[in-house]
């Protein structure tokens, strides 16, 4: 079956099966009574009769999961159906989407194409931000959120890479790009504007980062959106004694965010406009979680000179592990083992 050029790795009678086991599991009172019909499957209308009518009045189509109600009227898309029966009444059925790919997904590969992204530059800066002027986006030019939400998908690559925490997904706004068969990383500047998507494809090796742009700290505005939440909607940081892991990888930094420690990304090895941004955030330690080769050790050197008036420690990772991401998630749950000034 083909789902929004997705194929999904199942008979429409399974996808219900497992849809009434999992709502089951909620204690979701939909769909607990089908019947195959043939070429349909007939199911108890959720959208009449709070979804318990004595005879199944709709058919859900086997060939593309079309549902339609013949009571009540009601046609959807299969993802859309899922949606509203778990009460994620989002358009379109995404969340529905995301619950079909992350059960029974086989992603369409598709040729990739070249990714342009257009970011017009001026030298004018926000002078209402925090931390002194040094985080806002010098950027006229977003990428929009239509763009964003086509990309609003789950995709099994992160699983692989150790990212199952829901709230993580949604946080970070996670996602998947069908066209290029990568995985996508919305990069924002503090005020939550997107400046650009970063991608890796999800079978190979590249990664897309756009060439000639500042690099943020990842992880930034979600930091601010996190003690914006924990202190009751305060608009600057809370100037407390939180401590903050400083990675490489943007993997690295959501691995650390999984394991309820605060963490930000260079992309790199440390600009000097991150550099300065790590200088001026109100936060008495940071901890270096760079990679364990030359190229990590460099970073530290570098993040030790610029940082002098924070409290600096490192991880001093076992010679077997390369990065955060080589490591199990008891290990990253408990990283402040392996720290050192």
């Amino acid at each position: 079956m083909i789902i929004n050029n997705t194929i999904i790795n199942a008979e429409c009678s399974e996808i219900i099966a497992e849809l009434q086991r999992q709502l089951a599991i909620n204690n979701i009172h939909y769909l607990q009574r089908t019947h195959d019909s043939g070429r349909n499957i007939q199911v108890q209308c959720p959208y009449h009769g709070n979804g318990q009518e004595r005879r199944p009045s709709a058919g859900i189509r086997k060939e593309d999961g079309l549902f339609h109600c013949f009571a009540c009227g009601q046609s959807h898309t299969l993802p859309e159906v899922i949606s509203y029966c778990f009460g994620k009444e989002d358009m379109f059925g995404k969340w529905g989407m995301r619950w079909l790919i992350k059960n029974f997904s086989s992603i369409v590969k598709e040729e990739r194409k070249d990714v342009e992204i257009d970011l017009e530059r001026n030298n004018s800066t926000n002078k209402a931000t925090i931390l002194d002027n040094s985080i806002s986006s010098k950027s006229n030019t977003f990428v929009t959120e239509e763009e964003l939400d086509s990309y609003r998908y789950y995709h099994h690559y992160w699983t692989k890479r150790g990212i199952t925490d829901d709230n993580i997904i949604e946080l970070f706004d996670l996602g998947y790009d069908i066209r290029t068969n990568c995985i996508t990383f919305p990069v924002r500047d503090i005020d939550g504007n997107c400046l650009f998507v970063a991608r890796r494809n999800v079978e190979t090796k590249w990664f897309n980062y756009p060439k000639d742009v500042e690099k943020p700290l990842y992880g930034l505005y979600e930091l601010r959106q996190s003690f914006m939440q924990q202190y009751e909607g305060i608009s600057d940081f809370y100037y407390g004694a939180y401590k903050l892991y400083v990675t490489e990888s943007m993997i690295d930094c959501l691995l650390l965010w999984q394991a309820n420690k605060y963490a930000v990304a260079l992309n790199g090895t440390g600009s000097k406009e991150q550099l300065h941004i790590l200088k001026n955030i109100p936060a008495r330690q940071i901890v270096l979680a760079t990679d364990n080769d030359k190229a990590g050790k460099l970073a530290r050197e570098k993040l030790r000179k610029a940082l002098s008036n924070k409290l600096i420690t490192e991880i001093d990772f076992p010679s077997n592990r390369k990065d955060i991401g080589e490591c199990t998630k008891e290990e990253i749950e408990n990283i402040e083992q392996w720290e050192v000034f």
